[in-house]
């Protein structure tokens, strides 16, 4: 990259990208911080020992192919943002941090309860779920959309999938965002542990409520992967537990941070809000553009499962690569003029963003993210004519939450407008 005029040297990358997800300014607006690195060249190899890359073409080059996929046991890898160290657990049976066989092999069981067919005819249902929030949001004229919406929404459409208890349950939530501590190169060492704690009392949790299932079968998701494995299928007791807490996590995390950044966008562009209030056939092209603008999923990384050539060179097994999704969501060479929010964007011939991934690891709920986050747009732009970020004390509202590789709100207090 050194020959090319503008080019950044592999210690400025490693700077900028470092302080962009280790900081909390880095990590509020990391979007200009994208910009330099896919100016100086979009991709290089870290002093740390990993290639990062900023590109759009070069991303999706990654996440596709199949010689790439995660971190095994054996792999001597190098360290991470930041120089943290994370171990890769030999015994992990989550679909997430598997590769095939394994992998495909869980996600087959798993996938059939997200077939966009299944999605379509849950609408119904979800919207039901959906309408208590929205009447809380209209008769307090405003709120915390988090707290109000963005949260409890999902956690009950994925609480009626799967069959987990909605009442009684409250303290699963928070347990469920400090383990998402595990993915995230900012985490501190308190988090982690924090984490591990926090993943202790989970595995309790659906652990007994797996054997309430067991007991009591129903027609939710759980009590069908519960009879897939006890008929000598393919899912083990731990890998029954350890997908059903990663199907709980990821079925709130990614919707709840889609609306909240939707929403945020909406109310910093309102004449986007107007002409969706004009035309809601827009909707399924803005929540395109709400997952390209302000993707709920900023990073990912990939390793090398062998011997690969790619970028023109050759790597060996273990090599690894830092995919940073939000940046090529915003690459200049696929979209026309990136920093603009356009709800009408996806109307046109325009790639798909890399916010659910690509690949054996694409968003197994991918289906299920959208459906919810077009239900409840509709429904709050047939109940309100706008939003006004409440923040009468001057604090800079809303803020994003200490993390990077998700990437939410913590909060977004409104005053609403009815319609």
């Amino acid at each position: 990259m050194s020959d090319q005029p503008d080019a950044l040297e592999a210690t400025e990358a490693d700077l900028l990208l470092a302080s962009t997800i280790m900081t909390d300014e880095g990590r509020q607006d990391p979007y200009p911080a994208y910009a330099r690195l896919r100016a100086g060249g979009g991709r290089w190899t870290s002093g740390f020992g990993a290639v990062g890359l900023a590109g759009y073409e070069d991303c999706t080059t990654v996440l596709r192919n199949p010689a790439l996929g995660r971190a095994e046991a054996d792999m001597d890898l190098p360290l991470g943002i930041g120089g943290n160290e994370r171990r890769v657990n030999a015994d992990t049976v989550t679909m997430l941090m598997l590769n095939p066989p394994d992998h495909t092999r869980i996600r087959g069981l798993v996938s059939r309860a997200f077939t966009p067919r299944r999605v379509e005819s849950l609408r119904p249902q979800i919207d039901e779920l959906l309408r208590p929030a929205v009447d809380r949001l209209a008769d307090e004229r405003g709120g915390d959309v988090i707290a109000e919406l963005a949260i409890p929404f999902p956690v009950a459409v994925i609480s009626e999938l799967l069959g987990v208890p909605r009442d009684g349950n409250e303290h699963i939530q928070p347990l469920v965002r400090a383990i998402t501590a595990f993915i995230d190169p900012a985490s501190s060492p308190e988090a982690i542990a924090e984490a591990e704690v926090a993943g202790m009392e989970l595995a309790g949790y659906f652990s007994e409520l797996i054997e309430h299932k067991r007991a009591h079968p129903d027609d939710r998701l759980l009590s069908a992967l519960i009879e897939v494995e006890e008929s000598g299928d393919r899912l083990s007791t731990d890998e029954l537990l350890a997908n059903t807490l990663l199907l709980y996590a990821a079925g709130f995390e990614t919707t709840s941070n889609l609306i909240g950044n939707g929403l945020r966008l909406l109310i910093l562009h309102p004449d986007q809000w107007r002409t969706l209030r004009e035309d809601r056939s827009l909707l399924p092209s803005a929540i395109i553009e709400i997952l390209r603008a302000d993707s709920p999923v900023q990073l990912n990384n990939r390793v090398a499962l062998e011997e690969v050539v790619l970028f023109g060179e050759r790597w060996r097994r273990g090599s690894s690569f830092i995919v940073l999704q939000g940046s090529g969501n915003h690459d200049e060479r696929v979209y026309d003029d990136p920093e603009r929010f356009d709800v009408t964007r996806f109307t046109r011939d325009a790639p798909q963003p890399l916010s659910f991934g690509y690949g054996a690891h694409h968003c197994l709920g991918a289906h299920l993210a959208r459906a919810e986050g077009e239900l409840a747009f509709a429904a709050l732009l047939d109940r309100f004519s706008g939003f006004h970020i409440d923040d009468p004390e001057g604090l800079g509202l809303p803020r994003y939450r200490p993390s990077f590789t998700l990437r939410g709100l913590e909060s977004l207090p409104v005053v609403a407008d009815v319609a």
